[in-house]
């Protein structure tokens, strides 16, 4: 497009100028490439005109390829111009950063009244207007895409010919890019690269008049534009054929290829005199947060505790240390030689703000342990003071494991009764006028030692099962492991159990874990008891213990694609073993 551009008496004296300025600078070769950082603006008055990610990829390729003589169809140029055909050693990139440094994806959404625009529509360029303002245009090229009326495909603004704000190119929703809503045969992405053409200061080969000049030494002077896909020779104004695959033409895309080296010089040259803040900046660079800096201190445990707080749940403080505010962390730990676990913490610490989390329970064995705490990726970047996010303290612990015993009677619960003794026969507790049908729960912290549950029913009919379903399990809570059971006797039955704080440690497994985590829900397990080959059964609980997802694997290997990022519960097991621990997805 812009033929019309040039019959405009104040654009003309403008274009003069332009044209002096280029002309008086020779650029002959370029040994360099640039990078330039692009902005997709896409605007929407209905679902389909939303283009996807993937086709604003499948433009920002061939932006690429063309710009740099890496398409496909390179080659295929008559060899009467393979000695004047050449890349624009351009690279365009997706904007990684805002005007105002911030992250982005260099692609903005926005939803117009607008059912469609006219050619050269200004209110394009502006969010008042039913549009999207562009980027600082010259930091970025900005790129529209949106429902053009009249068949139009585009059109890009030549350097100085209109206003900073609507500096760019527009392309219509239905020739852009390689895929979804591209229509042939302009389906292959070189509606862009051809308004990028005149983005850059390149001319319509037929320089928008009968045999005109394009200002470009090296192009054919043809007569007009070629339509469809040409065969070569295809003589016009003396020459020895009209370069009709040239991206400056009006050929099908399928039939474009190339630009030519005048061509490369008349753009770098263009570039170098009106947008030379466009080379190379830093909008195609990631950030990197340097005010990124949280800390972490152990608050529990410390010093001593009681030997039935097993497992341990170890409570921290963050501190955000930074002057922005902090909305995510994760907190890695162990006690002792532990697996490493992993807990994703989310909120809003104000800076210098801080906050206390409880972490998920770790089993622990002995009387001496260390516990080790670090702070990672602090609002899922890196932490600039290192100093600060790591926590290492030293407790002890007395002798004794939590033990529940749970008993559930049947419907005559006045014949029973029970009595816990320790190795020397005292007596620990005991109880009788029990309720029918009802289940008891104690917990009791004992030492180290061996001991013995007592349970009798004066009837000689026990508690299960012609007078009701009852049971007695004693179970170590930290993990609910049944240490024994009682369901069928007459008169009496004794269960003798030990303790041993060692024990639990065996029971829970160490050498039993998943990992990574955090993961993107693909897991593998480590595991010296799950036997593959056979089924292993997965199951996911939210934090309120609802039961979200399922899985079956035959493998080490797990695949949770459903589950979005946060904290869950893992229940992992294959027949009587069964592990569970806390999954965090990143």
């Amino acid at each position: 497009m812009n033929s019309f551009l040039s019959k405009k008496i104040n654009y003309k004296i403008k274009r003069d100028k332009v044209e002096k300025k280029i002309s008086e600078e020779n650029i002959s070769v370029y040994k360099q490439s640039m990078s330039i950082p692009v902005v997709f603006h896409v605007l929407y008055n209905t679902p389909i005109q939303n283009i996807s990610d993937a086709q604003i990829l499948s433009q920002l390729e061939v932006m690429n390829d063309d710009f740099n003589r890496t398409n496909s169809d390179a080659f295929q140029i008559p060899s009467d111009f393979n000695s004047i055909v050449s890349s624009m050693q351009i690279n365009f990139c997706l904007a990684k950063r805002t005007p105002e440094n911030n992250p982005t994806t260099g692609i903005v959404r926005k939803y117009t009244n607008i059912t469609s625009f006219n050619l050269y529509d200004t209110s394009i360029h502006y969010n008042n207007m039913g549009g999207s303002d562009a980027w600082d245009t010259k930091r970025y090229l900005n790129i529209w895409i949106t429902n053009i009326e009249g068949g139009i495909l585009g059109w890009g603004q030549f350097p100085d010919a209109g206003s900073i704000y609507t500096d760019g190119v527009v392309v219509d929703y239905r020739h852009f890019g390689t895929l979804g809503t591209a229509i042939s045969p302009y389906n292959l992405g070189r509606t862009t690269t051809h308004e990028l053409g005149h983005y850059f200061n390149l001319f319509h080969l037929w320089g928008d008049n009968y045999c005109g000049d394009d200002w470009v030494n090296d192009t054919p002077t043809q007569e007009e534009a070629n339509f469809g896909c040409k065969t070569h020779p295809s003589i016009s104004c003396n020459n020895n054929g009209d370069m009709f695959m040239n991206f400056m033409d009006y050929s099908d895309d399928a039939c474009m290829n190339s630009f030519t080296i005048g061509q490369r010089n008349r753009v770098w040259s263009s570039i170098s005199n009106y947008r030379p803040d466009l080379i190379n900046q830093i909008g195609c660079d990631e950030i990197i947060n340097t005010n990124s800096d949280a800390s972490v201190e152990i608050l529990y445990p410390i010093n001593e505790i009681n030997g039935c707080s097993n497992p341990i749940y170890p409570e921290v403080k963050i501190t955000n240390k930074s002057s922005q505010n902090l909305y995510t962390a994760v907190i890695k730990y162990k006690i002792n030689a532990s697996n490493y676990q992993y807990q994703y913490w989310s909120g809003n610490l104000l800076p210098q703000q801080s906050t206390s989390i409880l972490l998920s329970g770790l089993p622990i064995g002995g009387s001496s342990h260390i516990i080790d705490v670090e702070l990672i990726l602090p609002n899922n970047t890196t932490d600039i003071n290192l100093s600060n996010n790591i926590d290492t303290k030293l407790f002890q612990t007395s002798s004794g494991t939590s033990v529940n015993i749970n008993l559930l009677t049947d419907n005559y619960a006045n014949e029973n009764s029970w009595i816990l003794i320790d190795e020397n026969n005292n007596e620990i507790d005991s109880e009788d006028s029990l309720i029918s049908n009802f289940l008891y729960t104690n917990n009791y912290c004992l030492e180290d030692a061996c001991y013995k549950l007592i349970i009798n029913d004066t009837e000689g009919d026990g508690i299960c099962c012609n007078y009701g379903n009852g049971y007695l399990t004693i179970n170590k809570e930290f993990n609910n492991i049944e240490i024994s059971s009682i369901t069928t006797f007459t008169y009496s039955d004794t269960v003798e159990f030990c303790i041993s704080a060692l024990s639990i440690d065996k029971e829970h497994n160490l050498n039993t874990y998943f990992f990574p985590n955090p993961s993107n829900g693909i897991i593998k397990i480590k595991n010296d008891n799950f036997k593959f080959g056979m089924p292993i059964f997965a199951e996911v609980f939210n934090l309120e213990g609802k039961l979200i997802e399922e899985k079956e694997s035959l493998t080490s290997s797990f695949e949770f694609n459903n589950l979005k990022q946060g904290l869950y519960i893992l229940k992992l097991s294959q027949n009587e073993h069964v592990i569970y621990n806390k999954m965090a997805i990143n």
